[in-house]
């Protein structure tokens, strides 16, 4: 039998190493050929075996976690379409440009596929008393189809908009009354994020639950909630974590995973709390009464609660800070608001465009398509970056700039052509 070191001799570790070399910089000797004709292949940076092109985040060329810097290199230098390899070589395709990343959105089936996180698969299907799919995130084909045609209507239909629209005025003006109270001496809010809390939290509950929680009123915020605006943070590292790292959780759980789990199940059982208290059953049409009529599993019922309370709270948050940032930055907007709501939504939909909440996009293609200028085989994933596309100068004209009067008269039309990415 051979033993462990007689693999890991330092003669074979060198000769592997010059391999993985030779392999990456594509040497080849004078006398092979290279007669033999090529097949065009998609740029992309070089990938090597196990790791792909994640190597290029091991050596600190790029930041995992500042992985828009790495996609606006690849654009830069690869062009219109660039191939990356995952984890074992698994190749995803990203395309920048808008009539790539249309053909894409709008070619998808009536079950369109989308890269979904493992490890939140994972976690759900081992908690069978909790969850009976992976959930509207995370679910497909069918069982997508089903859940989506299910739950979203309550949430996302004119007649609840309708309804909830005076709650928006009141939530409002209840949270300028908290800014008033929580302003310094100076007149200044230093913290962003914390100011739009108690606002996503409430405006988060009275939407699905149909009660105002009180977490505008000058009474402070709980510690409870505080926790669980935290867990939601903790929770998307994790999945962040999870799916963009050597997926080492597959065979042991990791820091990433624990905290992963740790996390969904403390959204779980306080959002569950949340219901007990102020979930009231009747025959109001809020979302969580229209939510119990449905003919689905319960468990289903449930999970649907509690993805709309913490996916509102999470991606309102940061809708909000963003739109936030824009206009402080930019204190010339802020008498135009205070004078033309339209000019609000202008500035609204300007800071969609330069940091959507949601980029990229991702799906997994079910035909044969050319995107920039090559072809894709059907089951390929593939990320449209319509961020970047939003800051292209074939787009939008001075793109990097924050000016919300492209939304409005002449300009409106042109602007709104541009951005339907």
């Amino acid at each position: 039998m051979i033993s462990h070191t007689d693999i890991l001799t330092p003669d074979k570790l060198v000769i592997a190493l010059i391999i993985l070399l030779i392999y990456y910089l594509d040497y080849r000797p004078p006398w092979w050929n290279r007669t033999k004709k090529k097949t065009p292949t998609i740029p992309g940076p070089r990938a090597i075996p196990i790791l792909g092109t994640n190597w290029l985040f091991y050596l600190g060329c790029y930041n995992l976690y500042k992985i828009k810097d790495f996609y606006i290199a690849m654009y830069k230098k690869y062009g219109p379409i660039v191939k990356q390899e995952t984890y074992f070589n698994f190749p995803i395709y990203s395309v920048f440009e808008k009539k790539d990343i249309a053909q894409v959105l709008t070619s998808s089936s009536k079950y369109p596929f989308r890269p979904s996180s493992e490890a939140s698969i994972a976690y759900r299907a081992s908690r069978p008393d909790r969850y009976a799919s992976p959930g509207i995130t995370n679910a497909q084909g069918e069982t997508w189809y089903h859940l989506r045609s299910t739950l979203t209507p309550c949430l996302i239909s004119p007649k609840t908009v309708s309804n909830f629209t005076p709650e928006v005025f009141s939530l409002a003006e209840d949270w300028v009354n908290y800014l008033k109270r929580i302003k310094s001496p100076e007149n200044q809010i230093k913290d962003l994020a914390s100011i739009v809390v108690p606002l996503c939290i409430e405006t988060t509950c009275d939407l699905v639950l149909g009660r105002r929680l009180g977490y505008l009123s000058p009474n402070p915020i709980s510690e409870k909630s505080l926790k669980l605006v935290e867990a939601l943070e903790g929770h998307f590292i994790g999945l962040r974590d999870t799916q963009y790292n050597f997926p080492w959780w597959k065979f042991f759980p990791t820091e990433a995973y624990r905290k992963l789990a740790y996390y969904e199940t403390y959204i779980y059982e306080t959002v569950l709390e949340m219901v007990a208290e102020f979930g009231v059953e009747n025959d109001d049409e809020t979302v969580y009464n229209l939510l119990l009529k449905t003919n689905i599993d319960e468990r289903e019922k449930t999970g649907a609660i509690i993805d709309f309370i913490s996916a509102g709270i999470h991606t309102l948050k940061n809708t909000l800070v963003f739109l936030l940032h824009m206009v402080a930055e930019h204190p010339e907007t802020q008498e135009k608001i205070r004078q033309d709501l339209n000019y609000a939504k202008a500035c609204m939909n300007e800071a969609f465009r330069l940091v959507p909440t949601a980029t990229p996009l991702a799906r997994v293609i079910d035909e044969d398509m050319e995107l920039g200028g090559h072809l894709v085989k059907a089951g390929s994933v593939v990320l449209c970056h319509g961020d970047i596309a939003c800051r292209s100068s074939d787009n939008f004209e001075r793109p990097d700039e924050f000016l919300p009067e492209r939304w409005l008269g002449e300009n409106q039309h042109k602007n709104i052509a541009a951005s339907t990415l």
